[in-house]
């Protein structure tokens, strides 16, 4: 049943008829309702949700850094942040036949006038921590050492997003640990800058890598496609019988990675 808000010429709440009436940030709309839909669930449909949901769920995960980036431009458009990232980066979700591909280097997650800073190559290091470096970025020639720098880490394995508390400016470098649940997954990384005054910079693309790591002795290795295959095929060398006089070796074309001499220390 709806009901008036300001009298009979004013706008209405709840269902009249074929008619919702509803308020969105503060605006009464009004949207119609159709009971029966039809649905037929066809291969180019599938496709058509798959790709609205791996956007819609990004922006989801991604909602606290979208507040911070993108606020003021989805809020002079009337959008939510969350549409505002998918109206503007869809053309970066990509389906197709074989599946959803997404560009995640040209996500944009923030976009305004602040001075940004340059990013380094993420380390990825055990325990499923990562340490950024950056530094000032030189076309800007006035910033404030404790604008804060933000990272925000997405994982498609785990369909999870994070962003990290900011560090100042002035301190040159950003490391934290992501959930232990992720070791293993593939994680993309972006960063950008909120100044003093609350303006967002335009959001960098750090990279991305991969959590895996393989620790024996003490020793951090990580754990890229060389050792897979290598440990991969030492265990059926060693699980195979080998015949008499013969002698298990390492296989042909694989090459053991050199282990370090002594162990990593542990991440501050």
């Amino acid at each position: 049943m709806g009901k008036l808000v300001q009298g009979i010429n004013g706008p209405f709440v709840g269902k009249v008829g074929p008619a919702v009436g509803y308020f969105w940030k503060r605006i009464p709309c009004i949207r119609a309702y159709q009971k029966f839909v039809n649905y037929p669930n066809t291969a180019e449909q599938q496709r058509e949700r798959d790709w609205f949901i791996a956007m819609v769920r990004f922006a989801a995960q991604a909602r606290q850094a979208l507040i911070l980036g993108v606020h003021r431009q989805a809020e002079a458009e009337s959008m939510t942040e969350g549409n505002y990232f998918v109206n503007r980066n869809k053309q970066h979700f990509q389906r197709g036949h074989g599946g959803l591909v997404v560009d995640y280097a040209r996500l944009q997650l923030a976009a305004g006038p602040a001075a940004d800073v340059v990013f380094h190559s993420p380390v990825f290091r055990e325990h499923e921590t990562v340490s950024i470096d950056f530094e000032k970025n030189t076309l800007f020639s006035r910033a404030s050492g404790d604008d804060k720098v933000y990272v925000y880490a997405y994982s498609p394995d785990v369909h999870r997003g994070l962003l990290m508390l900011p560090v100042e400016r002035r301190t040159k470098n950003i490391t934290f640990r992501l959930p232990d649940n992720w070791s293993g997954a593939e994680v993309h990384l972006y960063g950008f800058v909120v100044d003093r005054e609350g303006r967002p910079s335009n959001s960098t693309y750090i990279g991305a890598g991969r959590l895996d790591h393989y620790s024996e002795g003490g020793n951090y290795i990580p754990l890229n496609k060389s050792w897979i295959d290598f440990v991969e095929m030492a265990n059926i060398a060693n699980h195979a019988s080998p015949a008499e006089g013969e002698t298990a070796d390492t296989p042909e074309g694989i090459e053991a990675p050199a282990l370090p001499s002594e162990a990593a220390p542990p991440p501050e």
